[in-house]
């Protein structure tokens, strides 16, 4: 842990207090069947498939990550209420829904529709969504020796945006625990630089959030708090200026010296990554909600008898991050809480990736090897 900036940040004046900032966590709700993949991949099919064919590619490698309440149904309310109440017991405020439409295909929906707004206890949660506005590609797992394939492009058009929060609003913002900021619903997208390509550049977009806003207005709510998740200064001055509110990043797995084609990088590491990363963004004038990742590891999205190390280097081929204890993950949160005390800007918000990323290693919920000790972590760390 040899980083001056990481050194200085977890030995700095006080963290912030519990009372002033969130901590919203990241849902991937990708593991029970949805009739979109059935029909590419069977009857059935949801990502334990990939996850259960994973290998170890080296001693010592994690693989296959596995839940300590075995497999499982993320879109039956009597299991999202054990989330919940884990989520909630362990100091987490809000969970974040990556949430998938395609011109009005949707998929992975159910873990919310159909889970976690029939939980029995799902007032002890706030929700929101983040559009991953994504082409879809195949990496069930990707092939062993053929480029990715798309299995579903993204599309955005100004009518689209509208069909989006005619659904939004009645679906989700109607729902007494949604996530509200100043009393307007929040919501993010993943990538602006589809919104970029199909709705005309800069101008595009903002004429774009406009009518978003304006739409919601129509449906009676007082307008939205609009977040980007995004990896660039640059970009998050961009989002500033077509009509973004906020800023925030889905997930940090460099390392601050990470050298190209370093196959598996130390999470000491990230962790000094991480600290570079918020100040790079905070210096960009907007407002900024850090993120706090617990790890990475997408060699279950790869094809088992990939040679390793990787000889491809695009995504999702390449570098595994170790070292990621619930020890160093705590420190990591207690940075962050650091990192929020300097910031001016409200609402504070710890975003943390993720909730259940089993099959590219981010993982909060129990595993069979380290039990409940990153919940742990993270509840002694915002204690």
């Amino acid at each position: 842990m040899a980083n001056p900036d990481l050194a200085q940040m977890l030995n700095s004046a006080a963290p912030a207090p519990r009372k002033d900032f969130d901590v919203a966590v990241i849902n991937y709700a990708g593991y029970h069947p949805t009739p979109f993949m059935e029909a590419w991949h069977g009857f059935g099919w949801s990502e334990w498939d990939i996850l259960a064919r994973s290998r170890p590619r080296f001693p010592g490698h994690r693989q296959p990550l596995e839940p300590l309440w075995g497999e499982y149904d993320d879109s039956d309310p009597a299991f999202v209420a054990r989330e919940i109440d884990a989520m909630a017991d362990h100091g987490i405020d809000a969970v974040i829904y990556d949430w998938y439409w395609y011109c009005g295909t949707e998929m992975w929906n159910e873990g919310l529709d159909r889970g976690f707004l029939h939980a029995p206890n799902r007032s002890r949660m706030k929700f929101g969504l983040m559009w991953a506005n994504h082409t879809w590609q195949n990496n069930h797992p990707a092939e062993l020796t053929e480029a990715l394939t798309n299995l579903i492009p993204i599309r955005h058009s100004p009518e689209d945006c509208d069909r989006v929060i005619d659904a939004w609003t009645e679906r989700y913002f109607s729902q007494p625990n949604y996530w509200r900021i100043d009393g307007r619903p929040w919501v993010s997208f993943f990538l602006l630089s589809s919104l970029m390509d199909h709705l005309g550049g800069k101008a595009g977009v903002g004429r774009a959030v406009e009518r978003m806003r304006k739409r919601a207005e129509k449906n009676g709510q007082p307008g939205l708090h609009l977040g980007l998740f995004t990896w660039s200064a640059g970009e998050a001055k961009t989002a500033r200026e077509v009509g973004f509110d906020h800023v925030t990043t889905y997930n940090y797995v460099r390392g601050a010296n990470q050298q190209a084609g370093q196959p598996l990088v130390d999470y000491a590491d990230v962790m000094a990554g991480h600290v570079s990363l918020w100040k790079s963004l905070n210096e960009s004038g907007v407002p900024y909600w850090p993120v706090v990742t617990h790890g990475w590891d997408v060699s279950p999205r790869v094809h088992p008898y990939e040679p390793w190390p990787p000889v491809r280097w695009a995504w999702p081929w390449g570098h595994i991050i170790t070292g990621n204890t619930p020890d160093r993950f705590g420190q990591l949160v207690t940075a962050a809480r650091r990192f929020l005390a300097t910031q001016s800007n409200k609402p504070k918000v710890m975003v943390i990736n993720a909730w259940n990323e089993w099959t590219e290693g981010s993982v909060l919920a129990p595993t069979k090897d380290e039990g409940y000790g990153i919940l742990e972590a993270l509840r002694a760390a915002l204690a």
